[in-house]
């Protein structure tokens, strides 16, 4: 894990960010055809905007905390440095897509916050709760 560690985490964080928007296109499909079928597109739409923000950050929190949790059961050298490093980078990647695709900041920044905290909570948890 010492070389290429920065490229590494990129990956890392660039899979992470593909795994919880297919976690937040398979909420919005359980939404819409589940508990609220029938709907114009709007809706969904508008469910899909205001949900993925939640589902972000606790799903975040989840596979930051099992991520870090594993590489300390694995002994990698300089876990601590990782489990803030991981979550970094996957901030600044955030940043930078929110930013490149024009996003109002003064709408997105409360949750924007909230949920990147939880994702550095987890890694945090995961570093620190695991043996």
């Amino acid at each position: 894990m010492k070389k290429y560690v920065i490229l590494k985490l990129i990956g890392l964080a660039i899979l992470t960010m593909i795994t919880l928007v297919i976690i937040s296109f398979l909420e919005v499909a359980v939404y819409s055809y589940l508990i609220n079928p029938g709907q114009e597109q709007s809706v969904y739409e508008a469910h899909a905007n205001s949900s993925a923000p939640y589902i972000s950050g606790i799903f975040g929190f989840i596979v930051f905390f099992l991520v870090v949790r594993y590489w300390k059961k694995k002994e990698y050298p300089n876990v601590l440095k990782l489990a803030i490093l991981f979550p970094l980078v996957y901030v600044l990647l955030d940043i930078i897509i929110i930013t490149a695709a024009g996003v109002k900041w003064s709408d997105f920044i409360l949750i924007f916050a909230i949920a990147n905290t939880a994702k550095f909570l987890g890694s945090y948890l995961g570093y620190k709760l695991t043996k």
